[in-house]
């Protein structure tokens, strides 16, 4: 990894309050000691709210797809 990957990188880093050890904040779990994570900004997304996003972009794309195949007909 280059220095400026390596410094993205880290941003993401937090210590384990249980072990100390370098984690990712986006970890609910430490991979080490298997402590929990709390307190940190990610939190799995409400699974009816996955469906509803799955569905608008599925409509999206559907009619962005009929209006290609629609002005190519033309």
């Amino acid at each position: 990894m280059s220095e400026r990957d390596m410094s993205k990188f880290k941003r993401h880093m937090v210590k384990c309050p249980h072990c100390g050890k370098d984690v990712l904040d986006h970890m609910t779990e430490c991979p080490f000691c298997h402590g929990e994570l709390e307190g940190y900004s990610y939190r799995p997304l409400d699974p009816g709210k996955v469906r509803r996003i799955r569905i608008m972009l599925a409509i999206v794309i559907l009619a962005l797809a009929a209006m290609i195949f629609i002005s190519k007909n033309l």
